[in-house]
């Protein structure tokens, strides 16, 4: 062949080289068909599952993280659910672990509102001198925090079908205050969930029982049953679930039941409850006090 043809021969093969590189870079930017897993969305289900304390975004700024989320509450029935209603419920004397407690928890609600309507929560009673954060979050949004001597959300809103609240309280810095905390939110039946409550015996000389199990006031809606279900973490030990009709002082037994050598309240706490009164609940662990075991609690009511 003449100098031209090997000319030619060779431009057409710098082409298809070129064409060749080009294709295969093309590939690898396409990278995986469609089809390929997707990100999840954020929690949607109106059960309420034990969610994870989060992290330092509810302690403040240079404290020690929080420890993992606590046992798994064993399920009970559901009650009936109604039209969706304002539903309140305050959790009282509640002591709380303070951010630099290195060995401590967030105490952590969880509740899940049905239809539209507002959504408020609040500490409104604290011990001399506390200061609580309180962090808030629905659904998958990010938390919001403020710090106070009483701390609350009073602007929430619930746009439905279901919204997934949590709610996050802590001691500010050193602060270890003990506080009363309400919460009201629209809902067909009611259903809240403490997590990382503590269940320190109570016949220990000096155990208060703000550290001891939980006292939860609410008013039914309609008549039907309340559901107690607890567990905890490290013992076994003896506890009593008591129910109050506190509608007038002084409180007076409704019920109360005895769980010897326990691990979780089983079976579970049931009763029926009247609208017209209010009633108190309260767990306690009436063995001597022993480590520092986890407390994740549901109460249902109608």
């Amino acid at each position: 062949m003449d100098d031209r043809v090997w000319k030619n021969v060779s431009i057409l093969l710098g082409v298809v080289c070129a064409l060749l590189i080009g294709v295969a870079g093309a590939l690898l930017m396409i990278g995986p068909r469609s089809g390929s897993p997707a990100a999840s969305s954020g929690p949607q289900s109106s059960d309420i599952a034990v969610i994870s304390t989060p992290g330092d975004t509810a302690l403040p700024s240079g404290s020690a993280s929080l420890q993992s989320a606590g046992p798994s509450v064993v399920v009970g029935p559901t009650p009936t659910p109604g039209k969706p209603s304002p539903a309140t419920i305050t959790f009282s004397n509640i002591a709380l672990d303070s951010a630099n407690d290195t060995n401590g928890f967030a105490r952590t609600f969880t509740f899940v509102s049905d239809g539209a309507g507002p959504v408020t929560y609040a500490v409104t009673k604290t011990s001399t001198g506390g200061t609580t954060k309180m962090c808030a979050k629905v659904d998958s949004s990010g938390f919001t925090c403020t710090v106070k001597a009483l701390p609350s959300f009073l602007k929430g809103a619930a746009d439905g079908p279901h919204n997934t609240w949590v709610v996050t309280l802590v001691g500010y810095g050193s602060s270890h205050p003990t506080v009363d905390v309400t919460f009201t939110w629209p809902a067909s039946t009611a259903k809240i969930q403490l997590s990382h409550g503590r269940f320190q015996g109570s016949s220990t000389q000096g155990v208060s029982d703000a550290l001891n199990g939980f006292s939860a006031t609410f008013k039914p809606r309609v008549g039907g049953a309340l559901n107690v279900q607890a567990t905890w973490t490290d013992i076994t030990t003896d506890a009593t679930m008591s129910l109050f009709d506190a509608s007038t002082p002084p409180n007076v037994t409704v019920d109360q039941r005895s769980y010897k050598g326990a691990t979780y309240i089983n079976p579970a706490f049931t009763d029926n409850v009247d609208p017209t009164k209010t009633y108190l609940v309260e767990l306690r662990n009436v063995s001597a006090d022993s480590q520092r075991p986890d407390l994740t609690a549901e109460v249902s009511f109608p």
